[in-house]
């Protein structure tokens, strides 16, 4: 992965410099998957590649500098203002729409009709289930060809 966040955007990283991490976090999609890994699963990044997993200077800068990052990400098209924006290097033009229609998410939106309105519908969820696991909680269930 090369020099890690300590070599930040052509530089080395200082503890306590503000705006060094997300410098690199921008130009590094690689370090970003990394830490939304090392969220996810609650571990610094240290222990992600492979050394001994204690918290150090440098994963907690790592950390911070994620939850600040996160924090500029829409949480709707998950894109950050600067990316739009061509005085901080941005584009107008940045992203293109795209159509893509889930199977499974038209399901849901069909069986969303089904729920009652008012105070019978309230709470009810609808989740998909592998075809297996659904036949195996309900054994007296048809099975369905093709759907």
């Amino acid at each position: 992965m090369g020099g890690r966040l300590g070599r930040a955007a052509g530089g080395s990283y200082r503890p306590g410099r503000p705006g060094r991490p997300g410098k690199r976090l921008k130009a590094d999609p690689q370090l970003r998957a990394e830490l939304e890994l090392c969220e996810r699963y609650g571990i610094p990044h240290s222990r992600f590649l492979g050394e001994d997993g204690r918290w150090s200077d440098l994963d907690r800068a790592k950390a911070l500098a994620w939850q600040q990052w996160q924090r500029s990400v829409c949480p709707d098209c998950r894109t950050r203002l600067d990316e739009w924006d061509p005085a901080t290097g941005g584009h107008q033009h940045a992203y293109v729409t795209d159509t893509v229609r889930c199977p499974g998410c038209e399901l849901i939106a069909q069986e969303r009709h089904q729920v009652p309105e008012g105070r019978a519908g309230y709470g009810v969820k609808i989740t998909l289930l592998p075809r297996a696991a659904y036949e195996a909680l309900r054994p007296e269930a048809p099975a369905a060809s093709g759907r």
